[in-house]
């Protein structure tokens, strides 16, 4: 049987034998041999490259979240600006749409409205159900003054999850256009997920007063009362 191509490889280039023992005879590499070898070296050094390249790739969310975790630990109010580095290395590695919002909201914190919304609206891009991109964006709207596409941000919150937060705040921007109706049709259903909020029951008296309901305002008033004094 002929000798292999590994097998003349390893016998031109093995470890000379031990003292007193002969040596046998190294036989040449035919150049056609030496191309073999030198394709299955390259071969391999290439497999082993995109294997690599493949592995490095394929951990990129886990490399992301861990950037994204790190910066979620400087999420309180001093540290909002060492926090966007974070989630900006997260981005780079991966799109992740939390990285896009938390970053969003630290633009926001930090008063940098148009650097949030461009966050914010990535963030959705990426993930349509977001809701507390939508909310975020909402405010965002609303401190511009910019008040009907608040209302739909915030719709667009509620639509998904019926948050308490997007409630009461889509409610006082009904309430702001003149539209007590729809405002107290907010409250109230804030009011059926969470009831011990006096806030809430101060804003619903305010729209039903503003409706002409006296009645319904005195007693969304009263029920505020007991709330914040409940020992009276």
């Amino acid at each position: 049987m002929s000798e292999s191509g590994f097998s003349r490889l390893w016998n031109s280039l093995k470890p000379p034998p031990s003292p007193g023992t002969r040596a046998p005879a190294r036989r040449r590499l035919k150049p056609k041999q030496k191309r073999l070898l030198t394709a299955a070296g390259i071969f391999l050094l290439l497999a082993g490259a995109g294997f690599g390249a493949y592995s490095w790739v394929a951990s990129a969310p886990q490399r992301a979240e861990a950037e994204y975790q790190a910066g979620m630990k400087f999420m309180q109010p001093g540290h909002y600006q060492e926090a966007i580095p974070k989630f900006t290395r997260a981005v780079e590695i991966h799109p992740l749409a939390s990285a896009y919002v938390e970053r969003g909201f630290a633009h926001r914190y930090l008063g940098q409205n148009d650097q949030a919304a461009a966050d914010l609206e990535k963030a959705i891009d990426l993930d349509s159900g977001s809701v507390r991109a939508y909310s975020g964006l909402g405010s965002i709207y609303r401190d511009r003054g910019d008040t009907r596409r608040a209302v739909e941000q915030y719709s667009k919150s509620i639509q998904i999850s019926g948050n308490v937060d997007a409630l009461f705040e889509r409610g006082q921007l009904y309430e702001s256009l003149g539209e007590h109706q729809k405002a107290v049709d907010d409250f109230t259903a804030a009011i059926e997920r969470i009831r011990d909020a006096p806030y809430i029951y101060r804003a619903r008296a305010m729209a039903k007063s503003n409706m002409g309901d006296a009645d319904g305002a005195e007693a969304d008033r009263n029920t505020a009362r007991s709330m914040e004094s409940p020992h009276r």
